[in-house]
């Protein structure tokens, strides 16, 4: 873990932000980078609103909300990790390894539970306020867990064949999942069965859920990021961004996105009219990125976790 002066987190900004001035609705100033031993590939908040969680190799880490260092030194959990997720409630870290989803207590950063899935698993999607988590499996599987016990209550295939990202609907009663075909599935959390459909040209890189009945989507070599509605499962608006980007990540009040772009940083993009804000370099090829519910810290996953804060 490195230690920054004042002056060091100043210089920083001045020399990595253009655009207009930073605002303070969402996290912009450098806060802290955390070390963990082989570049970070995944990240998101406990709950939405808690402590850090990151995946770098076969180590789950948990970093603290307000500090912004390490919680931990990192759980071992013996097998690479895909995709990393907090438990509704909070109390938990979620981590994907092989067919195994891993439960990983935020007290004791010790395992819980482990839930064999048929399939090896590929993303994570916690439906908030509730008990239930999705697991996207590599085939398409999707899998319904209950967080009380920890079992599994339902299983079964979807239209999705090799999903490439996927994300939850504003309301939380379908699941969008993007194959690496392009085409867009809405997938209905109650029995899993496809209610619409659409194809994004060239493919999709990234996928977030966003509070404005929208899910984004970033478009594979296009310098755009869609909005599909998720009533009509259509997309209904194109944002410009400055290069294709990797993943995508919106603040509380859907007000602004940030698009991760390998080589340049991240583009912050306002939601209302299309402009972009900032673009943030320095930070080399981030991978993923995640913003707590209450748009106080950012993680973003490069060379290092980076941890950024309002």
């Amino acid at each position: 873990m490195k230690k920054v002066t004042v002056f060091a987190i100043l210089s920083l900004l001045l020399a990595c932000a253009t655009g207009p001035s930073i605002s303070s609705e969402f996290p912009f100033s450098y806060l802290q980078d955390v070390y963990t031993g082989g570049p970070p590939t995944a990240c998101d908040f406990l709950g939405g609103t808690g402590d850090g969680l990151a995946a770098a190799g076969t180590y789950l880490y948990f970093i603290d909300s307000e500090s912004g260092i390490a919680a931990s030194y990192g759980v071992p959990l013996g097998v690479p990790i895909t995709d990393v997720a907090g438990s509704p409630e909070g109390g938990y870290g979620l981590a994907i390894g092989g067919n195994v989803l891993y439960v990983v207590s935020n007290d004791i950063y010790t395992v819980h539970k482990q839930v064999l899935l048929s399939e090896v698993g590929s993303f994570i999607i916690p439906r908030p306020s509730s008990t239930t988590v999705f697991v996207v499996c590599a085939d398409g599987t999707l899998v319904k867990v209950e967080t009380v016990g920890w079992t599994i209550t339902k299983s079964g295939p979807t239209d999705a064949t090799d999903p490439a990202a996927a994300a939850l609907g504003t309301s939380g009663n379908y699941i969008f999942i993007a194959d690496s075909d392009g085409k867009v599935y809405k997938i209905s959390t109650s029995d899993f069965s496809t209610v619409a459909e659409t194809t994004v040209d060239g493919g999709v890189n990234g996928m977030c859920s966003t509070v404005l009945g929208e899910v984004f989507v970033s478009p594979e070599g296009k310098s755009e990021v869609w909005a599909i509605d998720c009533g009509t499962g259509q997309h209904s608006r194109t944002f410009n961004v400055p290069y294709p980007a990797t993943a995508l990540a919106v603040t509380s009040n859907g007000k602004y996105f940030y698009a991760t772009v390998p080589g340049h940083g991240f583009a912050v993009v306002n939601t209302v009219d299309n402009t972009v804000e900032a673009v943030i370099g320095r930070f080399g090829d981030p991978v993923d990125m995640a913003i707590n519910n209450q748009t106080t810290r950012a993680l973003l996953c490069t060379s290092d976790l980076f941890v950024l804060r309002r």
